[in-house]
């Protein structure tokens, strides 16, 4: 193919040759031109470039499984949290998209590997840190998928063994399905057991901690023995100040009861015995004995009567006081003072010796509650482990009640995702060989068409000289004149021979 021009018209724009340096810019004819006549080199590089790669395309293109298994989320009157929706609380979307996130969640693809193991994810043992490359390759190879308006999740695995994406994908759902009873139900009455014993050792422990506290310190309820050494040391209290109140009462009682012995005299006259008073004793015996034989005026009756009568005015007249025989002895009043004295010593030295031991009972519980109300931060404080780890099993063991109540109630109600294929090895690999082949074909003939256009170029117009003009057109001396009938029309390029002529065009720079 080449384009024409009429050597008749102006000089002036006229492609002259290939050597001129006039060439003008080349147009689709050229192009078709330029890569006919490479049409060998175009070939060559496309064979070796699409050969390289239906060789990659065949060795490096393995074929995958893809495994698939679907959820479907229960919407009834249950009263779960799965069930939202049904209250016009959340919408199916929203239900839906928070299942998508929980099945998708890294720790269900943790809990999933830690059942499966890395090899079983990798198909391989890996040197290093196995369980992050096979967290990657889970994370890149599970996907999900939902259809509008429908309650079910679809999941794919895709690996190069079909046992292997099944059994990734079983597990991931077997996951998701327990995680998500752990959520729903309360962290799962498994979990809240784990935590009840849990609870229960850290009771034990904070109990055995007390006890070895209570033992180190010889005590056996601290409570009860800082409550009854504090009422000892009030009871010793009183019992001092009483104490020592009746020594002192004591003390002074004996102290006053020496005063007033001083001025006691030790002995005094008992009794002073007179005749007189016998004689007359006597003569009145004497008349009672006769008035048993005589009548009272008999004269041995009135003689007696006579000699009574002149005794009685004998003594009447007090001529016989102070005469006779007189007894002396201790003075009575000063023998019963001295008695109390010695009962009020007696008894000064006894609450004497009682006030000492209660004084010395009273140091010694003052000790022990000075000891305790020592120990009494440390006790509280263990005290307090206690009583928080009791509460602390008390709310975990109700919580577990709890859950296992609300799971006996609503029996699937943690469970309100219903599996409905669960994944099984699938029979077709799917593989990217043939669109690997169309991509090498494409890729081949885009990158050989350009290298045969690009070296055509340069043989054609760059190297032979015919470069395409920039510069202000030069001036030409115009040829000599010849007769018309010898004018004849010659290419304004010279291309090669081989090249077909395909049209021709008339030159549109005349």
């Amino acid at each position: 193919m080449t384009r024409d021009h009429d050597n008749a018209g102006s000089p002036e724009g006229r492609v002259t040759g290939l050597g001129s340096g006039a060439r003008g810019d080349l147009d689709l004819f050229d192009v078709i031109a330029l890569a006919w006549s490479e049409k060998g080199f175009i070939a060559l590089v496309f064979a070796v470039i699409f050969a390289i790669g239906v060789a990659l395309s065949l060795t490096m293109l393995k074929p995958s499984y893809e495994a698939h298994s679907s959820l479907m989320i229960l919407q009834d009157d249950n009263p779960t949290p799965a069930t939202a929706g049904s209250g016009d609380a959340f919408t199916l979307a929203q239900v839906m998209q928070s299942e998508s996130q929980l099945l998708s969640s890294a720790t269900v693809l943790r809990r999933a590997l830690a059942a499966i193991g890395p090899e079983a994810v990798l198909g391989e043992a890996v040197t290093g840190d196995a369980e992050t490359a096979a967290l990657r390759t889970m994370g890149n190879a599970f996907s999900l998928s939902r259809e509008p308006n429908s309650t079910a999740i679809n999941a794919s695995y895709t690996t190069g063994s079909a046992e292997r994406a099944a059994l990734v994908l079983n597990a991931i759902i077997d996951s998701y399905l327990a995680y998500r009873e752990e959520i729903l139900i309360e962290t799962g009455v498994q979990g809240l057991s784990v935590r009840r014993e849990q609870a229960n050792s850290a009771v034990e422990a904070a109990q055995a901690a007390r006890d070895e506290f209570l033992l180190r310190h010889d005590l056996s309820n601290f409570e009860i023995e800082q409550q009854t050494t504090d009422a000892l040391v009030g009871n010793l209290t009183d019992r001092v100040n009483t104490s020592s109140a009746n020594r002192d009462s004591a003390l002074a009682g004996a102290a006053a009861i020496r005063e007033r012995l001083r001025s006691v005299p030790e002995s005094i006259e008992l009794y002073v015995e007179n005749g007189v008073d016998a004689v007359l004793l006597d003569r009145q015996s004497e008349r009672a004995r006769l008035l048993s034989r005589y009548q009272p005026g008999a004269p041995a009756v009135v003689a007696l009567d006579r000699e009574i009568a002149a005794i009685e005015t004998f003594l009447a007249s007090g001529t016989s006081d102070g005469r006779g025989q007189t007894r002396t002895g201790p003075n009575p009043v000063r023998q019963a003072l001295e008695t109390d004295l010695a009962t009020r010593e007696a008894n000064a030295r006894a609450e004497a010796s009682m006030l000492a031991a209660l004084e010395d009972q009273l140091r010694v519980n003052r000790d022990e509650a000075a000891r305790l109300r020592q120990l009494e931060p440390e006790f509280t404080r263990l005290q307090q482990n206690v009583i928080a780890a009791e509460a602390a099993a008390a709310v975990v063991a109700g919580q577990e009640a709890t859950a296992s109540a609300r799971r006996s109630s609503t029996l699937g109600g943690a469970d309100a995702v219903r599996l409905i294929d669960r994944a099984m090895p699938p029979l077709q690999a799917k593989s990217m060989k043939k669109l690997g082949l169309i991509a090498s074909f494409v890729m081949a003939g885009g990158i050989a068409l350009f290298s045969g256009l690009m070296r055509g170029y340069w043989r054609v117009y760059i190297a032979a000289g015919g470069v395409p003009a920039t510069a202000a057109p030069v001036a030409v001396p115009a040829p000599a004149p010849a007769p018309v009938a010898a004018a004849a029309w010659q290419p304004a390029n010279d291309l090669p021979p081989d090249i077909p002529i395909l049209a021709r065009v008339a030159d549109r720079t005349a």
